[in-house]
């Protein structure tokens, strides 16, 4: 049988292999369509190769940053203490939804945000002399739909740092509903605001005389899609505070 100190283990453990497991999944499909988008540019445009090369490494950056955040909760599920003797069934709630709130919550933004750079890239290879337009319309969406994973990062620390201890089932299974809430609730925003501004560097790419009307149009787009993962916020907050 498992006492519940190593259940405590057992949750800090999985919630870590979630954490890093779950956000690689975006950032490894995100990054690599960043860079086949790449490739095709530059044998389009041999010329631009540079230019293409900085827009890939810049893009595949910020797609890296949700599987860093999730790389960070990881080892202080791991390393930072949260194992302790006094272990409750909450703590084994809220260890394992930090790991699955950042896990999953970082997902939809790296898509999105592999999408963007890919459709930049790709845009570069038809226009590379707009190059820096759409390099500044790509850091701006995918800076959008980095919004998500950021908020996927507040609830994972708020679980690890500020839950209360103790054996209420009630507490517990709201821990667990909050890592939920926040996980799966911003996966369609991050990757929806990835489509929207991937479409408009595309669209700038190819009408950039229009690049106005396009990015005022992500921009209003991109509220809008980012409205239900603030309601997955505001829930998770209720739950982790008011139930």
């Amino acid at each position: 049988m498992f006492d519940t100190f190593s259940l405590v283990h057992v949750a800090a453990y999985i919630g870590a292999g979630l954490a890093v497991g779950i956000s690689s999944i975006g950032a490894g499909i995100g990054e690599g369509y960043i860079a086949g988008n790449t490739n095709i540019a530059m044998m389009k445009q041999p010329k631009s190769i540079d230019i293409l090369l900085r827009t890939m490494l810049i893009a595949q950056a910020i797609t890296e940053t949700g599987a860093i955040f999730s790389l960070v909760i990881a080892m202080l599920l791991l390393f930072g203490g949260m194992i302790n003797p006094d272990g409750s069934w909450q703590l084994v709630a809220s260890l394992f939804g930090a790991g699955l709130a950042i896990g999953a919550g970082t997902l939809g933004a790296a898509f999105g945000n592999g999408y963007t750079g890919g459709e930049a890239c790709k845009g570069i290879g038809r226009q590379p002399r707009e190059s820096k337009l759409l390099t500044a319309n790509m850091l701006i969406g995918q800076a959008l739909a980095q919004t998500s994973s950021i908020f996927a990062l507040v609830i994972a620390m708020l679980l690890l740092y500020s839950t209360p201890t103790g054996d209420s089932i009630v507490k517990t299974l709201a821990y667990i509903g909050a890592a939920f809430s926040i996980g799966f609730g911003t996966f369609g925003p991050g990757f929806g605001i990835g489509i929207v501004a991937g479409k408009t560097v595309d669209g700038i790419s190819r009408f950039p005389k229009q690049s106005s009307i396009l990015v005022r149009t992500m921009f209003v787009g991109a509220a809008v899609s980012e409205s239900t993962s603030i309601y997955a916020l505001v829930i998770a907050f209720l739950l982790l505070f008011v139930a």
